[in-house]
């Protein structure tokens, strides 16, 4: 038998250098977690971009930042550094742990800086969001830098008994710019004749007028014609499209006066479907697909989107309410004779109201059974979420409204048509939206049981009309420009216009 030696002292050494080995790592353990432990007790601050975030290094693992762009109406994109101007911290913004929401977290966004505060636990991961945060004032500072000369600022009503008149409104015909609320703050609206509302603008090879300074500083301009610098007022060539149908067949039931609509009697059957199974915004009108044909086809406006918001929205205003037109009592749904707000505004027991309402903001509450002329509406104030989230027409992904249309382009209020110095059932061709064309707006009036749905249109005499749906009239488009867009010259009268600057 062949004895070998053992080699003890190759053992030995190997037994202490895996002793030596696990014996490192838990001494790295234990003052890892010694070094966690302060970092826990101590707040520390990280430089991000242009500003700090204060925060607990061993708490905080993760920010992520997004950001409401002005070039896509695709609401919030992430960025990788903290804005410095133009945003405030979005309401969004949040912190979690586990998934778990922290309702106590305190996140604060000052001077070009986040702070993040009680924070307790470790593992919280904080996702901070920014809006816009233009206003009305930083468009109109831009027009009277560019036509060097400044509005006349004046309040606007919210009722009128008439439609626009120089002689008693502005006989000394100054550039007047008027104030009101809208969904988003203050905004300044257009009213008079051509003579003294220079708000003309060449976008897009095209000519439009503006309707408004949105509060959150974005432009709405209606459609004027389809050359650049055009200084006709009336005409046919003041309609994008013409003769169309604002829902052709089928057109009786409630959920036709939708810009985009749900679900009819008939397509329930005997089991009458619901109110928001009727608006529920799933199928595009005949208006509806004229306008995005004409955006995407002979408008060719796909090339300037990046320069519209699809946020600041366009409002089909479905609210309903009892006695408005024929006493109607119906809820909204299937063929039920039902009056809407817009037409509450205008109407009183059956007859045009010798003062009319208005207002800018979409998704007002209204009183459920419609004021007498005596009494009429004292202000427009609260605003419904339910009724702003259906009525609010905005483009897919938008983080404001309904977000169901492809392009950002809709039609005009008729509560703008009033402001803008309109009248229901009384002609007028003393105010500028006057063309002397029919042209449709996307406000609701009501349902005729008996024969079809109705929406407000404007006659070729200028007053505010009611239409049924399938009746044929113009199409004038209406884009919101962004906050921040620029213009390049112009004055903003019709041989002068202002010109947005673009790299198209």
């Amino acid at each position: 038998m062949k004895i070998e030696r053992l080699d003890t002292d190759s053992k030995r050494n190997k037994t202490i250098f895996v002793v030596g080995f696990i014996l490192a790592i838990i001494l790295v353990i234990v003052i890892n977690y010694i070094t966690s432990l302060a970092k826990y007790r101590n707040t520390e601050s990280i430089e991000l971009a242009s500003g700090n975030i204060s925060y607990n290094k061993a708490d905080l693992n993760i920010i992520a930042m997004y950001q409401e762009s002005s070039y896509s109406t695709n609401g919030y994109k992430q960025i990788d550094d903290v804005p410095t101007e133009k945003y405030t911290l979005s309401n969004k913004s949040y912190c979690e742990v586990s998934n778990q929401k922290v309702e106590d977290a305190q996140i604060e966004y000052r001077e070009g800086a986040i702070y993040v505060g009680n924070i307790k636990k470790r593992g919280t991961k904080c996702y901070i969001y920014f809006d816009l945060d233009y206003k009305a004032e930083d468009m109109l500072a831009k027009l009277e830098t560019i036509k060097q000369s400044t509005y006349e600022k004046t309040a606007m009503p919210n009722s009128f008994s008439g439609p626009y008149d120089e002689s008693t409104e502005n006989p000394e015909g100054k550039e007047k710019i008027y104030t009101t609320e809208d969904n988003y703050g203050t905004s300044y609206v257009f009213r008079g004749n051509n003579n003294d509302v220079n708000n003309w603008v060449t976008f897009a090879n095209h000519t439009w007028r503006i309707i408004r300074i949105n509060g959150d500083g974005t432009l709405r301009m209606i459609f004027q014609c389809a050359t650049p610098n055009c200084t006709e007022t009336t005409g046919t060539t003041t309609n994008a499209v013409d003769g169309i149908a604002y829902k052709s067949v089928p057109n009786d039931d409630n959920t036709y006066v939708g810009y985009y609509y749900g679900t009819s009697k008939a397509d329930k059957g005997e089991e009458d479907p619901t109110y928001e199974e009727t608006h529920s915004n799933s199928t595009p009108s005949d208006i509806a697909k004229a306008v995005d044909s004409w955006y995407t086809g002979i408008g060719a406006m796909t090339n300037y989107t990046k320069y519209l918001s699809g946020n600041t929205g366009w409002c089909n205003d479905r609210t309903v309410v009892k006695n408005v037109m024929n006493n109607y009592t119906g809820d909204g749904t299937g063929q039920s004779g039902t009056g809407y707000a817009p037409s509450a505004r205008l109407f009183a027991k059956n007859s045009w109201r010798k003062t009319q309402y208005s207002t800018l903001k979409c998704g007002v509450e209204m009183p459920e059974t419609n004021p007498s002329e005596e009494e009429g509406f004292s202000s427009f104030n609260e605003i419904d979420p339910v009724a702003l989230k259906r009525d609010l027409f905005t483009t897919i992904g938008s983080n404001r409204g309904n977000g169901v249309l492809p392009n950002p382009v809709g039609l005009i209020m008729v509560d703008e048509v009033v402001m803008a110095g309109g009248f229901g059932g009384t002609t007028s061709t003393n105010y500028w939206l006057y063309t002397n064309q029919y042209y449709w707006s996307m406000s609701p009036v009501h349902n005729y049981p008996e024969g079809w749905a109705a929406v407000f249109d404007v006659l070729a005499a200028g007053n505010i009309h009611t239409a049924g749906v399938h009746s044929l009239s113009g199409v004038r488009p209406v884009i919101n420009l962004n906050a921040d867009i620029e213009f390049s010259g112009g004055t903003g009268k019709s041989n002068n216009p202002f010109v947005v600057k673009t790299n198209i």
